[in-house]
């Protein structure tokens, strides 16, 4: 009997410490050790939604040699919805929608240059990623070597 005492004691104190409150101290790569208790400022927030968009489709009609023209819609058009990703910015003005088969890549950087930047994502994204930097915010005695001017 003492042996099954012993273990049930020993599960318990193994679940109890283990479920026990998170730490407060991270660590990353770079051997930092943090306090995420102690943040001391924010970006600002952006809020990501998926909406429906609805939609009917338009015509391409030939009206002459070389010549289209788009005609208004007609009842027998085609409609509806299509899903969209809606970027907002709740301090500002700014959204942009973006399509919902862009490439995962694209958006994850699109979304993490955005948040650390401080600026609204813009087409054309080449643009976006050339004009938003890092020096916005960025604390003035760390060094930017991935952020120079070229």
């Amino acid at each position: 009997m003492t042996w099954r005492f012993a273990f049930f004691f020993l599960l318990i104190a193994f679940i109890v410490i283990n479920c026990s409150e998170p730490r407060q101290m991270v660590t990353d790569r770079a051997g930092r050790t943090m306090h995420p208790s102690e943040i001391s400022s924010f970006h600002p927030e952006m809020s990501i939604t998926i909406g429906w968009v609805p939609y009917q489709d338009q015509k391409l009609v030939r009206t002459g040699k070389n010549e289209w023209e788009m005609v208004k819609r007609q009842s027998g058009d085609k409609k509806g919805a299509a899903p969209v990703i809606l970027v907002t910015y709740p301090q500002s003005k700014d959204s942009i929608l973006l399509d919902m088969d862009i490439k995962n890549e694209l958006l994850g950087k699109l979304i993490k240059h955005s948040a650390m930047t401080q600026e609204p994502i813009k087409r054309p994204f080449s643009t976006f990623f050339e004009e938003a930097k890092c020096r916005k915010c960025h604390p003035s005695n760390i060094p930017l070597p991935f952020d120079e001017e070229k």
